[in-house]
């Protein structure tokens, strides 16, 4: 047995035949023949006498090969199943896009989340944070008062050898 090797050659880039001849899909075969005639006389290799002539033989020969598939009942339902099966892939592949772009966006999300929480402070720390700042602030108003009991003392209005009763008296 020899085994075969299989090659894969690149494909010709897919050519539309209907728009070759600039005919919408399911035109008959006399509208595929009238529109053969009209552009095949632009473009013939014994007529043309434009500045491109192996543009023109290219152009004669995509739509002399354009009228042969769609002329043909059995070359042209092969045609038809092509396009239909690349119709068929680009909606899926627009669909996946779509689901790409979801899943996209929901990681962007999630990754957005989570910087957030990175650099925000826990809700440990937030607390942590609060007692330290009521810590302060109690040790500020103790200050504030030990303050105010020694000027009271300075003046005199806080003398421990006097009575609480006599004070207010003496000092009015």
């Amino acid at each position: 047995h020899t085994k075969r090797v299989h090659q894969y050659m690149p494909s010709a880039p897919f050519e539309d035949y209907y728009e070759v001849l600039g005919l919408q899909r399911g035109a008959s075969k006399a509208e595929v023949s009238r529109a053969y005639r009209k552009l095949s006389l632009e473009v013939h290799p014994d007529r043309y006498k434009g500045p491109d002539p192996d543009g023109a033989v290219a152009r004669f020969l995509k739509l002399t090969q354009a009228k042969e598939v769609l002329e043909d009942d059995k070359a042209r339902a092969a045609f038809d199943a092509v396009v239909d099966a690349k119709a068929a892939h680009r909606a899926r592949q627009e669909a996946q896009e779509g689901g790409r772009r979801k899943m996209r966006e929901e990681l962007e999300a999630r990754e957005a989340a989570a910087k957030a929480a990175k650099f925000a402070p826990s809700a440990a720390a937030a607390a942590a944070k609060e007692e330290r700042e009521r810590e302060s602030a109690e040790a500020a108003a103790r200050a504030e008062l030990q303050r105010e009991i020694e000027r009271l003392r300075r003046t005199g209005r806080l003398d421990p050898t006097r009575p609480a009763a006599a004070a207010p008296a003496a000092a009015a």
